[in-house]
C-alpha cells in the first residue's frame, strides 16, 4: 500500500467530523504522511476489534466511534479488511518489538535466558494474548485474514529469532535451519505459559516463574542443540533450575 506523501496540503474537515476523526486529521497534516494517519487509525481503534470482533465492526461503527464519516475513514482505508490488516501489522510489531536482541550476558546460557525472558513477557502480554484470542475465531470464517497474521507477526518473529542464533551462535550449535531451532527455543519458554494465558485457566505468571522458565527453556535448547551440551549446560545445574521452577 503506497504512503502518498501530501506536504503544505490541508483539506477542509467534512461536515459532521468529530473529536476522533479532528485529532486524526490533524496529527495527519502536521506530519503530511498518509502512512502516519492509517498507523495511528490503527492504533485508536485496536481496541473496537477486541471488543467486538472481527465480524462484529463495520466501517459505519467505526465511523460512529471517531465521531466522524465514512468518507473521511475510506480515504485511509478502502475496507474493514484492509484495516484490521493494519492493526495486524501495528499490534504484531509492537510484539515483536519488545523482545530482546542485545545479547545482554557474558556467557550464551545467559544470553540465551535473556531472550528467552523477553519473549515470554511478550507473549503472555494482554496485547498479544487479546490478539491471538481475537484471531483464533477467524479461522473457519477468514482463513486469509488469519494466514495474514501468521505472516507478519508469528512468521517474521520466527525469522529475526531464527537470524539471531545464527549470527550469535553458530559456532555453538550443531543446527543448520536456525528457524526450526528458534521455534524449539520459543517453544520451550513460552508454551506453558501461552496457553495458560490465551485460555485464562491460571492467574498470571510471576516474574519468578518467568525467569526461573526462561533459564530452564536456554538450558535444555543448548543441551539439545549445543555441540559440547555438558560444557555448555553441566547436568547439576540443570537438576537445580528444575527444582528451582518447581519451587517457583
Amino acid at each position: 500500500m503506497r504512503s502518498g506523501r501530501m506536504a503544505g496540503v490541508r483539506r477542509p474537515l467534512l461536515a459532521g467530523e468529530g473529536a476522533g476523526i479532528r485529532r486524526l486529521r490533524a496529527r495527519h497534516d502536521r506530519n503530511a504522511d498518509r502512512l502516519v494517519g492509517r498507523q495511528i487509525l490503527a492504533r485508536e481503534l485496536l481496541d473496537h476489534f477486541f471488543e467486538n470482533g472481527f465480524d462484529g465492526t463495520t466501517m459505519s461503527a467505526i465511523a460512529a466511534q471517531l465521531g466522524g464519516s465514512k468518507r473521511t475513514l475510506w480515504s485511509y482505508f478502502a475496507s474493514t479488511e484492509e484495516l484490521f490488516v493494519a492493526v495486524i501489522e501495528d499490534t504484531t510489531a509492537s510484539v515483536r518489538g519488545g523482545m530482546d536482541f542485545s545479547g545482554l550476558g557474558d556467557t550464551p546460557l545467559e544470553q540465551l535466558t535473556n531472550l528467552a525472558r523477553s519473549v515470554i513477557e511478550r507473549m503472555v502480554s494482554p496485547l498479544a494474548v487479546q490478539m491471538y484470542r481475537l484471531v483464533s475465531w477467524l479461522s473457519d470464517r477468514h482463513p486469509e485474514l488469519v494466514r495474514t497474521f501468521f505472516e507478519r507477526g508469528p512468521s517474521r518473529t520466527r525469522g529475526k529469532i531464527g537470524d539471531y542464533l545464527r549470527d550469535n551462535f553458530a559456532d555453538i550449535l550443531w543446527a543448520d535451519n536456525f528457524m526450526t531451532a528458534g521455534d524449539d527455543l520459543v517453544g520451550l519458554a513460552t508454551a506453558h505459559f501461552h496457553f495458560q494465558s490465551l485460555w485464562g485457566i491460571a492467574a498470571p505468571p510471576t516474574p519468578k516463574q518467568k525467569d526461573a522458565r526462561a533459564r530452564l527453556a536456554a538450558m535444555l535448547f543448548l543441551r539439545a542443540y549445543g555441540r559440547d551440551p555438558d560444557v555448555l549446560v553441566p547436568r547439576e545445574v540443570l537438576a537445580e533450575t528444575e527444582a528451582m521452577l518447581a519451587a517457583a
